[in-house]
């Protein structure tokens, strides 16, 4: 009876155990969807070595991305992988060039795939966030025509280049786990087709991205 007497007066702290302690906490993730829009700026073409006056007109997309930030880092750096496609019409009235007459134009949709390194806010309800990101973006020049003096190439084109980003954002939680998000990227690629005359395109493009998503 000493015995129970002396263990039911053990203090109650001394009764937790380490399992009882509060759990460390997990990493804050995220996953979103999104549509876009491209302003691209207007960057020659290069065709056989010589550039063409071009415009780039305006175009669209859309995307997904998903990103972790960890408890270590306190929530502040981050990770970020993302996908998007973009299309754009392309266009190079003829002109007379060193060999004669020369002209190009087609239809630009791009796939880029990016890895970004992301610096956030980590308020609340509001996380503003910047970034900066590199990956690779595919590319296809469909109903490509091209002409110099009398060498001509037409068809689907494709390349593969390396591409950046600097990026600029906002997510706003509109419940627990769903936030909305709007966001600012200046994107850059270098475009090189193969064929005879060997087109290219410097794309840089300021694209604004509107979407919605879930952290976890």
């Amino acid at each position: 009876m000493g015995a129970l007497c002396l263990l039911s007066q053990v203090p109650a702290w001394a009764e937790e155990s380490p399992a009882a302690a509060t759990p460390a906490e997990g990493p804050e993730i995220y996953a979103a969807i999104y549509a876009l829009g491209s302003l691209a700026k207007n960057r020659n073409l290069n065709v056989g070595g010589e550039e063409l006056s071009t415009t780039v007109h305006n175009g669209a997309g859309g995307g997904y991305k998903a990103g972790v930030f960890p408890a270590f880092a306190g929530y502040v750096v981050g990770i970020q992988a993302e996908s998007f496609g973009l299309g754009h019409s392309i266009a190079a009235p003829a002109s007379m060039g060193s060999s004669g007459m020369q002209s190009g134009k087609g239809t630009l949709l791009a796939w880029t795939t990016m890895v970004s390194l992301i610096v956030q806010y980590p308020g609340e309800r509001l996380k503003p966030y910047a970034g900066i990101g590199a990956g690779w973006s595919s590319s296809y020049l469909v109903d490509a025509q091209f002409t110099k003096g009398p060498v001509s190439q037409a068809g689907t084109l494709t390349d593969t280049s390396l591409a950046l980003q600097y990026l600029a954002g906002l997510r706003a939680l509109v419940t627990e786990r769903v936030f909305l998000f709007g966001e600012y990227k200046y994107f850059a690629s270098r475009y090189h087709w193969s064929g005879s005359l060997e087109p290219s395109l410097n794309l840089r493009t300021h694209i604004i991205a509107v979407g919605v998503g879930l952290a976890f």
